[in-house]
Parts: C-alpha cells; sequence; structure tokens
C-alpha cells in the first residue's frame, strides 16, 4: 500500500535542470536552452517560486509549476512526437 501512494506522489515544483532531466524529453527532441525556456515560461504565465523570496540578492534556486508546465507543452506540441519515415523510391512504382 504504501508503494502505491509513493508510485501515484508527482512533483510539484521542478527547477529548469529537473525539467530538462525529467518532463522536457517528453515533449522536445533537442531541449532548448534555459534561457529560452525561461523565456517561453515567463511568456506562458507559468508560476515559478523561488526558495527565499525575501533575499536581497538571488534568493536562490527558482522553482517552476510541473503540473503548468505540462499543460504548456501538451497545447503546443504535437501528440506522439512526430519520427521521420523515409519515403519509397518511385522506380518501383507504376503510377
Amino acid at each position: 500500500m504504501k508503494q502505491d501512494i509513493v508510485e501515484q506522489a508527482r512533483a510539484r515544483l521542478a527547477t529548469l535542470a529537473q525539467l530538462r532531466t525529467t518532463v522536457l524529453p517528453a515533449y522536445l527532441a533537442p531541449i532548448p536552452c534555459n534561457r529560452t525556456l525561461q523565456i517561453w515560461f515567463d511568456q506562458a504565465g507559468i508560476p515559478r517560486l523561488k526558495a527565499n523570496a525575501a533575499a536581497k540578492r538571488g534568493g536562490g534556486p527558482c522553482f517552476w509549476s510541473v503540473s503548468h508546465v505540462e499543460k504548456f507543452f501538451r497545447s503546443r506540441v504535437l501528440p506522439g512526437r512526430l519520427t521521420v519515415q523515409p519515403i519509397a523510391s518511385a522506380k518501383g512504382s507504376s503510377r
């Protein structure tokens, strides 16, 4: 029973590095640079949190909402990650 709970647990917040290794490979290949991802997420209004928002400088790593990131890519990426299929040569066809 405890194992079922652990398997159903999902991350709510993740850094860009964590998103690049866990969530983004399911939607993109190759994965864009961190700056591009940050711009996309800011334009989409994806919530982000700082570890210490009251800090005068920095405030630690920035965490993004995983559910919002997944929703963002589901709404903008074609399902099934299309792969390139080789085209059969026209020599064998009689059309």
